[in-house]
């Protein structure tokens, strides 16, 4: 059986409405169409459904708000493809993106960086293990990933070639907003008038 939610005001009882039960996340989702993309990427598929769900309710834009300090490369380029595959614009706001949450913030049809983010992109990289034969195969893979990643950049905006981009992400390439603007990876600085437009009232 379900009861009605009932609190006190001014010693009388009222009904709580369903819309005012709303936790935050669940308020920016269903009112803005805003999703909070918080942490290391893996493969959790959950951001991928719910950009499909939205997407399937209406082809009105889709905001993230991203804060990635990287994460799993798979999972970065299966939740790329999802981003370009539904028909909603995805606009994106970034925060701090490192490594493939640096590629997520590039993807987006348009991109905006707080005054004070910090994004950073370098090359792939991980521990091989095993004998010389499996050292081969996961040479082979790491230079897919590599190949990926910079044609990915490049899709998104990146006006450098393969080369130059190995070259500037052989290490940790740190950039503040204006500079990602600058790479290609990023349109604008947020402002108080865009983001009211992301949150007003329709």
């Amino acid at each position: 059986m379900l009861y009605p939610r009932i609190t006190s005001l001014n010693g009388e009882d009222v009904l709580v409405q369903d819309n005012q039960c709303l936790g935050y996340k669940e308020h920016m989702n269903t009112k803005h169409r805003i999703m909070f993309f918080s942490g290391a990427i893996s493969g959790d598929m959950e951001p991928h459904n719910f950009l499909m769900t939205l997407d399937s309710l209406s082809h009105d834009p889709i905001r993230i708000v991203l804060t990635s300090p990287g994460g799993d490369l798979d999972s970065t380029f299966l939740f790329y493809d999802t981003m370009k595959m539904i028909q909603s614009p995805i606009e994106i706001l970034g925060r701090y993106c490192a490594s493939a949450g640096a590629i997520l913030l590039a993807a987006g049809d348009r991109r905006y960086l707080l005054p004070h983010a910090k994004v950073m992109l370098h090359l792939p990289a991980g521990q091989m293990g095993g004998d010389a034969k499996d050292w081969d195969i996961q040479h082979k893979q790491m230079e897919k990933y590599r190949k990926t990643v910079v044609d990915i950049l490049r899709d998104c905006g990146v006006k450098k070639s393969h080369d130059e981009i190995l070259a500037d992400i052989d290490r940790d390439y740190w950039m503040g907003a204006e500079e990602a603007i600058a790479y290609g990876l990023c349109d604008e600085v947020m402002s108080k008038d865009i983001w009211q437009s992301w949150i007003k009232e329709d």
